[in-house]
C-alpha cells in the first residue's frame, strides 16, 4: 500500500499560554449555563437592585448640588437640617448604606445563581467519568478547579461586582465634585473585595458539594439545606437564646458580616443614629432607642435607671450602632468562613484525583 506524504502543514489555530488553560473550561461552562432559561431569568431580575443602587447614588449627587430636579426630595429632610445645610458631609454615609442594602439583596440572587450553576460542574464529570478525558491533556488539577470556579465567578461577578463598579462610576459622574473620588474610593475597593469573598467562599463550597455526589439533585438539596436551613435555625436561635453568636449558624449571615466590616457600615449607621437622636431631642421626643436594644432592654429587664441631667431630664444614652444588625466580632464570621474554605479544599483534593490516581 503506497504511503502518501503530504509534507508539513501549518496549523492555523490560535495559540494560548499554559497560564490560560483553565479559561477553556470556564468559557465552555459559561456557554452551557447561559442556555438555561432559569439562569437568564435570574440574571435579568438581578439587574433591578443594581439599577436601584445607581439611582440612589445619582439622586444623592443631585441633592449635593441642590438641583431643582430633586427639590421635592429636599423637603423630606426638614427635620434634619444637617442634611439640608451640608449634604456632602454625609456622602460616604449614604453611599455606604446604599451599598449595604444592595449587597444584602444581591446575596439572595447570588445564592440562587450558585444553586442553578454549581451542582453540575463536578458531579456531571463524575457521572460520565470525564475526569480521565480532562487530565489526559496538559491540564493540572489546579487548572481544573480554577476553570470550574471561574464559571461561578462569572455569574456572581455579573450580579455583584460589575453592578457595584458601574453604579460607582455613575455616582462619581453625577456628583460633579473632584473630592468624590478620594472620599468614596475606599468604598469601591471594599465592594470589589466583598464580591471576591463571596465568589471564593460560595464557589469553593459548591464545588466541594458537587464533588460529593454523582447526582446533581442531591448537590442542589445540600446547598438549599446549607442556605435556608442554616438561616432558619439561626433565626430561631436568635429569637429564643438571643445571644450574638447565634447568627454564626447562618452561612449567609457570616458573608454579610464580612461585607459590613469591609464597607464599615457601623460608622455609617452610627452617624444616622446621631441624626435621629438630634432630631428627637429638638422635638422633645427623648433619646432614640433602636429596635434591637428595645427588645433587649424592654420593661422589666432589670436595667438600672439612667442618670439625671442637672436640668432634671434623663441623660441620653450613648449612640450605638443598633441599626447595623450584627453586634458580634467580625473575626468570628471570618473564622467560620475560613473553616468552611479549608474543609472545601480538603474535600476537592480528596474527591478529584489526578490521572495517575484515577481508578
Amino acid at each position: 500500500m503506497p504511503i502518501f506524504d503530504q509534507g508539513y502543514q501549518h496549523w492555523q489555530g490560535k495559540l494560548a499560554g499554559h497560564a490560560w488553560r483553565w479559561f477553556a473550561i470556564t468559557r465552555q461552562g459559561v456557554r452551557a449555563q447561559l442556555k438555561n432559561r432559569w439562569t437568564r431569568l435570574v440574571l435579568g431580575f438581578a439587574c433591578a437592585p443594581a439599577l436601584a443602587l445607581a439611582a440612589v447614588l445619582i439622586l444623592w449627587g443631585l441633592i449635593e448640588q441642590k438641583s431643582n430636579l430633586v427639590a421635592p426630595l429636599l423637603r423630606l429632610f426638614n427635620d434634619w437640617p444637617e442634611l439640608q445645610e451640608g449634604p456632602r458631609a454625609f456622602r460616604l454615609t449614604i453611599w455606604t448604606i446604599a451599598y449595604q442594602f444592595f449587597f444584602n439583596i444581591q446575596m439572595f440572587f447570588s445564592m440562587l445563581l450558585v444553586l442553578l450553576v454549581g451542582p453540575n460542574l463536578i458531579s456531571q464529570d463524575l457521572r460520565f467519568n470525564a475526569l480521565p478525558l480532562y487530565f489526559s491533556r496538559p491540564l493540572r488539577r489546579i487548572d481544573y478547579f480554577a476553570g470550574k470556579l471561574g464559571v461561578i465567578a462569572v455569574f456572581l461577578g455579573a450580579v455583584a461586582v460589575v453592578p457595584a463598579v458601574f453604579a460607582y462610576l455613575l455616582g462619581v459622574g453625577f456628583s460633579l465634585d473632584a473630592g468624590v473620588v478620594p472620599d468614596t474610593f475606599r468604598l469601591l475597593i471594599a465592594a470589589v473585595v466583598s464580591g471576591l469573598v463571596v465568589v471564593l467562599s460560595a464557589g469553593t463550597l459548591m464545588l466541594a458539594l458537587s464533588s460529593l455526589s454523582r447526582n446533581s439533585r442531591y448537590v442542589g438539596a445540600m446547598w438549599v439545606g446549607l442556605w435556608f436551613v442554616s438561616g432558619g435555625v439561626a433565626g430561631v436561635l436568635v429569637g429564643t437564646v438571643g445571644a450574638d453568636w447565634c447568627a454564626l449558624v447562618s452561612y449567609t449571615a457570616n458573608l454579610q458580616r464580612i461585607e459590613q466590616v469591609l464597607l464599615d457600615t457601623d460608622s455609617a449607621w452610627q452617624q444616622i443614629e446621631g441624626l435621629i437622636q438630634n432630631a428627637r431631642q429638638r422635638t422633645g421626643a427623648g433619646p432614640f432607642v433602636g429596635p434591637r436594644r428595645m427588645a433587649r432592654e424592654g420593661p422589666g429587664s432589670g436595667r438600672a435607671p439612667q442618670p439625671q441631667r442637672p436640668d432634671g431630664n434623663q441623660q441620653a444614652r450613648p449612640v450605638t450602632t443598633d441599626l447595623a444588625g450584627f453586634h458580634y466580632p467580625w473575626y468570628w464570621s471570618a473564622g467560620v468562613l475560613a473553616g468552611l474554605l479549608g474543609i472545601s479544599l480538603w474535600t476537592l483534593t480528596f474527591r478529584v484525583k489526578s490521572l495517575d490516581r484515577l481508578k
